[in-house]
């Protein structure tokens, strides 16, 4: 199969379209539309392409590599900040697979003496930042302090000691009850890292005012002791992750799945399906908007025939009457399509000389209303008597506009069911606009 038959099956095929709008439309303007519905189904089919592939490109890029290649398992430079890689991990031993995602986090390596005291001067110059908390200063303390048991970013432990316990505990908790503005407390923090120690004296001022079963649960357990040996070592430049424990249990590491890529990849192709199935919509809505706008104005092209028949006229003359008019005025008023039929079939009457009741039998066929296909037959039945047709058109033409008026009521009803929805979103607007003042005063 060539690209051009692909590009048409893809677009929309045009035979299939050629078919559909010349049912409904004389042939020139069936060719337009045709070329119309091709260059628009091209722009929609490109655009989905271009998002698919766009979207299968970055879910193949983000897939990681096999085993542990996927990994970027070297620590942190000493004194940074620690990361986490999650994996999915599965442990197997005697026919039996536990599988969990887990996040192993990586510590920085273990610093030297020297490095260790240097990281312990800065943390003792970030200690006054760290424990604020939510108070704005430590010169005005009026809520509770975040006293940290560890230091993220080295690895350092802390224990604290407060000169008054009473007012501000071990634990960072303020109790300012009692206490005047302006009383000092010392916090002592005790840090430790790599066997080295410091000592850091920070002083603070109060401010105004006051489980499953079986061998499935042991293998989850012995993956998360797993997880947690390596999330805790600091030996060597990158974390060794466990393969396999001393009693036979082992493990495999690998990235996790990425399932928002494969959600992406499936909504691209749930929207293609969609494209594919509203190829040929353009077209059923084309024909449709033609037929509504005919059968819209057929009844008062009834009633204009049958005044100018009851005038005396010949039926051709009154057709080419009101079609001269049409024609007059469509400048002004704007185009619609039965009079546009009527103007073209008046042309090919007076260049081909066809009859007039054979134009109209097409235009039947064509739009496929029923009341078009009953004038035509009265009309090839009636050609040379006038005033009997002028009769049957009367009758007709009342006939015509009681359905116009049902299908009015019909569409007004429709329209109210449609408004249901943002009544009630207004409704809804309204009520809390109402509410939540009274609802904010009372908390």
């Amino acid at each position: 199969m060539d690209i051009r038959a692909i590009e048409d099956r893809l677009t929309g095929r045009a035979a299939r379209l050629r078919e559909l709008y010349m049912g409904a439309f004389p042939e020139a303007e069936a060719e337009r539309l045709v070329l119309e519905t091709k260059k628009q189904n091209q722009k929609m089919a490109l655009l989905i392409l271009l998002v698919a592939v766009v979207v299968m490109c970055a879910y193949a890029l983000d897939q990681g590599g096999d085993g542990l290649d996927g990994f970027d398992l070297a620590r942190p430079v000493v004194g940074g900040v620690p990361k986490t890689i999650e994996a999915e991990v599965h442990a197997e031993y005697g026919g039996y697979t536990a599988r969990e995602r887990a996040a192993v986090r990586i510590l920085p390596r273990e610093p030297s003496p020297e490095e260790a005291e240097g990281l312990l001067l800065a943390l003792g110059q970030r200690l006054p930042g760290i424990i604020l908390g939510s108070n704005a200063s430590l010169d005005a303390i009026m809520h509770d302090l975040k006293l940290p048991s560890a230091d993220p970013e080295t690895g350092a432990e802390l224990s604290w000691r407060s000169s008054d316990a009473r007012i501000i505990s071990n634990e960072g908790v303020t109790n300012l009850v009692g206490i005047s503005e302006g009383t000092t407390v010392t916090l002592t923090a005790y840090v430790r890292l790599a066997g080295e120690m410091q000592t850091f004296h920070i002083a603070v001022k109060t401010g105004a005012g006051v489980p499953e079963s079986g061998i499935g649960a042991a293998l989850k357990a012995r993956l998360a002791e797993a997880v947690k040996e390596a999330s805790g070592s600091r030996d060597g430049e990158a974390v060794a992750l466990p393969a396999e424990t001393s009693d036979g249990v082992r493990f495999v590491w690998m990235p996790p799945e990425r399932t928002e890529g494969v959600a992406a990849v499936f909504g691209c192709v749930l929207l293609m399906f969609f494209y594919l199935t509203q190829r040929y919509r353009k077209a059923a809505r084309d024909i449709e908007k033609a037929r509504a706008e005919i059968e819209r104005d057929f009844p008062d092209f009834i009633q204009k025939l049958g005044l100018l028949l009851g005038a005396g006229l010949v039926i051709t003359s009154a057709i080419a009457r009101i079609t001269d008019d049409y024609i007059k005025t469509r400048e002004s008023y704007g185009r619609r399509r039965l009079y546009e039929e009527l103007a073209a079939a008046q042309e090919r009457v007076h260049a081909a000389g066809t009859p007039l009741a054979y134009e109209f039998s097409e235009l039947a066929r064509r739009s496929g209303l029923r009341e078009l296909m009953r004038f035509s037959s009265t009309l090839s039945d009636n050609i040379d008597k006038g005033s009997t047709l002028a009769d049957k058109l009367r009758a007709e033409s009342e006939l015509l506009w009681d359905s116009r008026k049902k299908r009015a009521e019909a569409a007004g009803r429709i329209a109210e069911t449609k408004l249901i929805f943002p009544m009630a979103l207004q409704i809804l607007a309204v009520i809390a606009i109402t509410v939540m003042p009274a609802t904010f005063e009372m908390s």
